[in-house]
């Protein structure tokens, strides 16, 4: 990318138009072998300008999320680099026995972009909900997890899966007017955890959507006399476990994604096998299916809107 960039136009476009209507038009003169497959979801995930721009690199495989991969697999046998865009919930669980067996047990090194992630899809409901996808590739081996906390990351996300020589999944989420984490550019690192804020009471390592308000629950913690640092978790898998402060007396996990198998259950499996074994709070989506609403509704009743999050720790801490 260039380093001067608008922030606020990429948080407009969103993650997916910033990453492929953004980042992928910067990033594919270099890398004529890109071929980008969708199941009729170019619109949705700001793949409009690209697919018109290249329609050679392009593929609309029809709403087939299992399909798509094996065409995929079979492209990538032929020297191309695929990238699958589909629904998060889709392409994870309707497509996870094709992505099991192609990307991990025959190691091709396909991009698989799950949009709409987490509660995204608001009113569609649970059909539509994605908080078991990081969870479900995490357990395919060979699999590089990554959930960017916003526009600009999204895009360094693909640059990076793109040049990476094995499969990766990337976990996008919302529409447009996503919140920007970042005011400039900075260098990203597949695996490599970013601290963003320091503290010298407890952690807060969040990933995806939780980065933000990871960072505003620290300043309300500020008033409340608690110390946090903030760390954005991209990647879950392989996970950074030099980022992980074990000397911190509390640590908390955020993630819009359930709390049984994604970013609070990949740290728990690290503070196992550690000497010194801090508190650690796990705060996601509970073991339940959740309710049709807004988006801000479900993160409320989810316990995921700042308050909620704050309360939580200074009731662990006490």
């Amino acid at each position: 990318m260039e380093n001067k960039i608008n922030v606020k136009l990429l948080s407009m476009a969103g993650q997916g138009g910033s990453a492929f209507g953004v980042g992928l038009m910067n990033f594919i003169q270099e890398h004529p072998e890109i071929i980008v497959l969708s199941p009729d979801m170019s619109t949705p995930a700001g793949l409009d300008k690209f697919k018109a721009s290249y329609p050679d690199h392009f593929m609309n495989v029809g709403i087939a999320e299992q399909n798509l991969i094996g065409i995929a697999a079979g492209l990538a046998e032929e020297g191309y680099k695929p990238i699958c865009v589909a629904q998060a919930c889709f392409i994870t669980m309707r497509s996870f026995e094709q992505i099991r067996q192609y990307c991990g047990y025959m190691g091709i090194p396909m991009v698989l972009v799950g949009i709409g992630s987490g509660l995204s899809l608001q009113y569609m409901g649970n059909t539509h909900y994605a908080l078991e996808d990081m969870a479900l590739m995490r357990t395919i081996p060979g699999m590089t997890v990554v959930a960017p906390c916003d526009s600009l990351e999204a895009i360094k996300s693909l640059e990076a899966a793109v040049d990476y020589s094995g499969p990766v999944y990337i976990r996008l989420y919302g529409g447009t007017g996503i919140p920007s984490v970042y005011q400039e550019d900075y260098q990203f690192k597949l695996g490599k955890a970013v601290m963003l804020h320091e503290g010298s009471d407890i952690q807060i390592i969040a990933t995806g959507s939780m980065v933000g308000n990871a960072m505003k629950v620290a300043d309300a913690l500020y008033n409340e006399s608690i110390r946090a640092s903030v760390v954005n978790m991209h990647t879950i898998k392989p996970l950074d476990a030099s980022a992980i402060d074990c000397q911190k007396k509390l640590i908390v996990t955020i993630e819009e994604h359930s709390v049984i198998g994604g970013l609070g259950s990949a740290i728990e499996s690290v503070l196992i096998s550690q000497s010194v074994k801090p508190i650690l709070l796990k705060i996601g989506i509970n073991d339940r299916y959740m309710p049709v609403g807004s988006y801000n509704y479900l993160l409320g009743l989810s316990g995921l809107d700042i308050e909620s999050i704050k309360n939580k720790i200074v009731k662990t801490i006490e």
